[in-house]
């Protein structure tokens, strides 16, 4: 599987390499921890104050993520090259307009991977035909979606986890062959992001959000398959802060019927981010999940409250019924190119008072 894991990083970053520079005009950055990764040393330092914790970032809200992404995007790129095919393929996008007014672009990404499973003694492979369609009318509005049709033969316990858990991690709960050696499945996202002024942001999406400056998140990972949300931030001086609505499905629980589907849930998260100094930083965080119907048929819809945009309100106010989780994150930069973080989280409020709560805390280290 190092071998698997190694080229698929490899075939990710050139892709997105490969399609170069409207990004850099069109707002919304694709959440991929690999190419993402590649910016650390440019923002994790002390010549800025950005919050980089929440993601996926939008190219614009902060100076340092433009010229960052800029200087990724056309690494190596050959700006002599005239013949059509070669530019298509390192310099440019598939269809690309940029205009005074507005910009768009579109691509067409094509995958394939080929491994082996050592243990198993089998061939591994993933077959992907993609679509990435970008672009913004003005400074204030922008959209993005991508879709992926796909075919694979995975390795023997990535196999066991999808035909036990009934998902492919991370990208969707809805494929064919279940108990088959070969799987068929499709990943799509899409937003639209609407920026009134400097301080606001509103993004409303169907895709995955991520809280932390690491590979994995005790608060919002990315392991989840994409689902609709709306996401409002609004940034003053040092302090961001955030509220996301978004409705949940489980497909490893048996569904109430066949006409309801998968059993639905819906979510309040809130946010703060707060850069006390250039070095330090720490973030609060909430979460509501309550059960959209319940066995008996009865819909239990959005309470007022959940709307309410305070944190830590919804946790206190809890009647009981919702599961409620708080957090906390930190970042410290130690050195130059060395950072501290860390996230704990516990149950909510009155049941963490109560019976003291389950609580989980991990501390890490990132070497830019």
């Amino acid at each position: 599987m190092t071998k698997n894991r190694t080229l698929t990083t490899f075939i990710i970053v050139f892709l997105i390499i490969a399609n170069q520079k409207a990004w850099s005009q069109t707002g919304y950055l694709p959440y991929s921890y690999h190419f993402y990764r590649e910016m650390n040393k440019q923002l994790h330092n002390q010549s800025t104050r950005m919050h980089s914790a929440l993601k996926p970032w939008f190219i614009g809200e902060d100076s340092t993520i433009s010229l960052s992404t800029d200087s990724l995007l056309n690494y190596g790129v050959d700006s002599t090259r005239r013949n059509w095919i070669a530019r298509k393929l390192f310099n440019e996008h598939l269809i690309q307009v940029n205009k005074k007014d507005y910009a768009f672009y579109g691509d067409f990404l094509p995958d394939m991977i080929i491994g082996r499973d050592l243990k198993e003694k089998k061939k591994t492979w993933q077959n992907t035909r993609g679509y990435q369609l970008g672009g913004s009318v003005g400074k204030k509005f922008s959209f993005y979606t991508s879709g992926f049709e796909n075919q694979g033969v995975f390795p023997h316990y990535y196999q066991d986890f999808t035909e036990k858990y009934l998902v492919v991690p991370g990208q969707t709960n809805e494929f064919y062959g279940t108990r088959q050696k070969t799987k068929d499945w499709q990943y799509v996202t899409a937003n639209i992001s609407y920026t009134p002024a400097s301080f606001i942001n509103i993004t409303f999406a169907y895709d995955k959000l991520f809280i932390g400056d690491g590979y994995r998140s005790l608060l919002l990972s990315d392991v989840s398959s994409p689902y609709p949300f709306l996401k409002v931030t609004g940034n003053y001086k040092n302090v961001q802060y955030t509220g996301v609505w978004a409705s949940l499905q489980d497909p490893t629980v048996p569904a109430y019927s066949y006409e309801t589907g998968n059993r639905r849930k819906g979510a309040v998260f809130h946010y703060l981010d707060w850069n006390i100094t250039k070095r330090l930083s720490v973030g609060f965080f909430d979460a509501l999940i309550w059960e959209v119907q319940n066995q008996a048929g009865s819909k239990n819809n959005v309470q007022l409250e959940y709307l309410n945009p305070l944190i830590f309100l919804n946790p206190a106010i809890s009647s009981g019924s919702e599961n409620t989780v708080i957090g906390l994150t930190g970042k410290y930069e130690l050195l130059p190119k060395t950072i501290l973080y860390g996230q704990a989280v516990s149950d909510g409020l009155k049941k963490t008072r109560k019976t003291g709560g389950d609580t989980s805390s991990v501390l890490a280290a990132l070497i830019c």
